[in-house]
């Protein structure tokens, strides 16, 4: 009889150490410093019932197959535990359509920039539990600047393809815990003279957010490719909070402070004429930066190394007689390369991509304490 005890204890707390949360799907919100006039909203359209955004993203949902919790389509009820408050949200922070035209080769290239948070949070008290950046880009060329009827068809197609891809395979991977240790996050960002000539000739000058989109850009990287969650840049926010809006409703989380901090500095942009022949001509862009993480508490210096990426671009000569009105766009490409190609060091070191890119010959244990940081905070 006592045998039979412990065996009945023994698969009662397997079965519950086993139980996997639930998760209440809270569905799509837009962010508090997305434009009011961006186009994402004639893709969220309830006028009719549901919207785009809400059939694709409720498709997507219902397939997530997550080690660590489930997904519920309940409401909020009274009376459940803190831990049994958790809410998935998709929230769209920011929406960029930038175009170029280049008149020589009679080419328009329009680039659609969608950057998002997956959060979790506690509807109990409001506390953001995981966030995950989202930045999805697509790229479309065309003879003339797309009118905002096609720019509107191809988001749709954006959001139901693209999108909801990058969330479910994210969603998919990540572990969601009740509790973190340790958070990273990207807290401060540096733009020195050589790069503030650039930025404030491209960027519109009542641009508050230019920081915020630097950020989120090496955030999303981060957390995609070393599946990790990543507290949300804050600094050009007016407080350590994301307000949600839904319909009718509005929240604000409160984002925690992380405790490795991650300082990215701008350092600049170059251009070099790399070859040319008697129609085209090869122009490297270069991207340079400094990437440093640091623990405040303890006043530690983890990681401190700058790196630089070249990107080859080739056009007509024709066009490259006005190319100072087109090329910041192709630094934006540089450095997205650059942040991408750093975020993957963790994983695989790309020998080639480090001689060219930094000049410490050490830097592989540096990278590899980086990924000691990395598992800390998952």
């Amino acid at each position: 009889m006592r045998a039979f005890y412990i065996l009945l204890f023994v698969i009662f707390y397997s079965s519950n150490s086993l139980a996997k949360p639930s998760v209440i799907y809270g569905g799509f919100s837009f962010g508090s410093i997305l434009p009011e006039n961006s186009l994402t909203r004639f893709i969220h359209d309830r006028s009719k019932g549901q919207s785009t955004i809400d059939r694709a993203l409720l498709q997507a949902v219902k397939k997530i197959n997550n080690n660590s919790f489930n997904i519920s389509f309940d409401l909020l009820k009274d009376g459940l535990s803190e831990d049994d408050q958790n809410v998935l949200v998709l929230v769209l922070d920011d929406e960029t359509i930038n175009y170029i035209t280049i008149d020589g080769d009679n080419l328009t290239r329009t680039d659609i920039i969608l950057n998002f948070q997956v959060i979790f949070f506690n509807a109990k008290n409001n506390y953001l539990n995981a966030s995950i950046p989202i930045e999805v880009t697509k790229v479309l060329n065309s003879s003339k600047p797309l009118s905002q009827e096609r720019l509107v068809s191809e988001l749709n197609e954006i959001y139901k393809n693209e999108v909801m891809k990058y969330f479910l395979q994210l969603v998919d991977k990540f572990e969601l815990k009740n509790k973190y240790n340790n958070r990273i996050g990207v807290t401060k960002v540096i733009f020195e003279e050589k790069a503030k000539n650039f930025i404030s000739k491209n960027k519109k000058n009542n641009d508050i957010f230019k920081k915020n989109k630097f950020a989120k850009s090496l955030s999303s990287f981060l957390s995609f490719n070393n599946n990790i969650a990543i507290v949300p840049y804050s600094q050009d926010r007016t407080s350590r909070s994301i307000m949600i809006k839904f319909e009718n409703s509005s929240r604000e989380i409160k984002l925690p402070d992380p405790d490795y901090h991650i300082h990215l500095t701008v350092r600049g942009f170059k251009s070099i004429l790399f070859d040319q022949g008697n129609i085209d001509e090869q122009w490297i862009y270069g991207s340079y930066v400094n990437i440093k993480l640091i623990q405040p508490d303890l006043d530690k210096v983890y990681f401190d190394e700058r790196f630089k990426n070249g990107l080859n671009v080739e056009f007509s000569k024709r066009s490259t007689k006005n190319k100072e009105s087109f090329e910041w766009i192709f630094y934006l490409d540089s450095l997205k390369i650059l942040f991408d190609s750093f975020s993957k060091q963790t994983i695989k070191i790309d020998k080639k991509w480090l001689k060219n890119s930094n000049d410490n010959k050490k830097i592989k244990k540096s990278f590899k304490q980086l990924n000691e940081i990395y598992e800390k905070c998952k």
